[in-house]
């Protein structure tokens, strides 16, 4: 069974059952003792004759009579004849009739209306007395015998109504409970069950409406995961359960989008990897084959030979380090994180490495804002940073002595410390800025200037600062600036 066939089902159940042991009860009570209670009941409400049921009758008939006839009637035969032919009196005359009674309108003791026979007044008399003739108002009943009587005033004029239900008429016996308080219940019960089945069946449709929509908008989205569509995101915007279910599934499908982009991106960099490493694994190789293989007949050749091979061997080497460096840090190397205050470690560091920047011909100059810039680093793996920065730059300068400025502030939000390595040597194409941080990156493209480096170490760089919950990029300022952002600790 379908969700929205149960919804249906379960709120139409809903109803009927507490109506169905209800009348149960009731017809069980009924079949008991409790049923005397029910029974004494209807007989306080019995209504022989329909004496009840035809002095309401009465009375609401004479108002009618008299705001439409019995007030303006001049005289008597136009009167007679006005209210004969009534809509009202018609009216009248067949419900009287249907209960078995028989009737005469006086006006101030002249009969304006009658169908009563002597034998019906003589029949009324001996019930009622010359109380007929002389009281306002009045209800007597013996046996199967029924008188009643009703007067009212006009202006000076007294009319009355008296209605008898002769013995020998065959009237149906009325019961007041039945004619109106059982008829408006039975009414009630009807429109209680009419209006049950309508307002159920509306709720079953919005209710199931509010389920089948986010199920068919999940069952969609499955759909199109399945056959490889991670683009389409799930449109239900409402706030209830089912929003935050799709919420949450839409939240899965961009994580994995995202995972699956990721893939695609590891993937991608792993074969240039190893295109990469079988370049510049391959060009030094080829050189010292051809050393090995070349004509060494003199000391001068063997020397030279063997120099250069030395040369490509320390080349090797150095790849290898570098390959080895980036695998561990790609890998999820664990920093060892210290609380350190960032300004006193570059001095430090700067003073360290300054002799030897120095005799490779690199003037360093440092600027650093006021305060403190307290921050969490790995001491050990950081320098690797100025290490590759400084190495870069002696290695790709185009003139025999460098200048390198570095200074240290903080950000504008001041949640980061910005350092900012700039040197003095050729840039970047603005083309290739963010991609110089890609491992075996190089501008030209060309790989013919392995010798000059391994294209690994500024990929190194932006791992350690990934590591550190910091960021890199590059720009063009008269030379090419690295800035590097690290959280400051509050």
């Amino acid at each position: 069974m379908t969700i929205k066939k149960k919804i249906r089902l379960s709120n139409i159940i809903m109803v009927l059952i507490p109506i169905l042991f209800t009348t149960i009860v009731l017809i069980v009570s009924l079949n008991t003792s409790l049923g005397s209670y029910w029974h004494t009941f209807i007989d306080m409400y019995s209504d022989e004759n329909g004496v009840q049921f035809a002095q309401s009758m009465i009375y609401n008939y004479q108002q009618e009579l008299w705001e439409n006839n019995w007030g303006h009637c001049p005289e008597m035969d136009a009167c007679q004849t006005e209210i004969r032919y009534s809509d009202e009196m018609t009216h009248l005359e067949n419900k009287l009739s249907g209960l078995g009674y028989r009737f005469m309108i006086t006006k101030n003791g002249e009969s304006i209306y009658s169908n009563l026979s002597e034998t019906d007044l003589e029949t009324a008399r001996s019930v009622a007395g010359d109380a007929i003739d002389h009281a306002k108002m009045l209800t007597a009943s013996r046996y199967e015998v029924s008188v009643i009587k009703s007067s009212f005033w006009h202006g000076e004029s007294i009319f009355c109504i008296t209605a008898v239900h002769p013995q020998e008429t065959d009237g149906t016996m009325v019961n007041y409970l039945k004619n109106c308080i059982l008829r408006y219940l039975a009414g009630i019960l009807v429109l209680f069950v009419v209006l049950t089945v309508c307002i159920n069946g509306i709720l079953s449709w919005w209710i199931s409406g509010s389920i089948l929509n986010p199920l068919g908008k999940l069952s969609l989205g499955t759909k199109e995961i399945r056959e490889g569509n991670l683009d389409t995101p799930m449109q239900y915007e409402k706030k209830d359960e089912f929003g935050q279910v799709c919420r949450d599934f839409d939240e899965m499908r961009a994580y994995l989008q995202e995972s699956v982009q990721q893939r695609l991106k590891d993937e991608k960099r792993r074969r240039d990897l190893i295109t990469g490493i079988s370049h510049d694994l391959r060009t030094p190789l080829t050189t010292i084959m051809g050393y090995l293989d070349g004509i060494a007949d003199t000391p001068e050749k063997r020397l030279r030979y063997l120099q250069a091979i030395k040369t490509r061997t320390g080349n090797l080497v150095s790849l290898v380090d570098s390959l080895s460096e980036y695998s561990r840090l790609d890998a999820g190397f664990h920093y060892h994180m210290e609380e350190t205050d960032f300004k006193d470690y570059v001095e430090k560091y700067l003073e360290l490495v300054r002799p030897d920047m120095e005799n490779q011909q690199v003037q360093i100059e440092y600027i650093c804002g006021k305060g403190s810039f307290s921050v969490r680093l790995d001491r050990e793996e950081f320098k690797h940073i100025f290490n590759n920065l400084f190495a870069n730059t002696v290695r790709y300068r185009r003139k025999e002595n460098s200048r390198v400025m570095i200074s240290l502030k903080r950000t504008l939000e001041g949640n980061n410390v910005e350092l900012v390595f700039l040197d003095d040597g050729p840039g970047v194409p603005e083309g290739s800025l963010e991609q110089i941080f890609d491992s075996f990156y190089r501008v030209d493209d060309s790989r013919n200037s392995a010798e000059k480096g391994s294209g690994i170490g500024l990929a190194v760089v932006k791992e350690i600062i990934l590591g550190h919950g910091g960021t890199i990029r590059a720009e063009n300022r008269g030379g090419l600036a690295v800035i590097v952002t690290i959280p400051v600790i509050d």
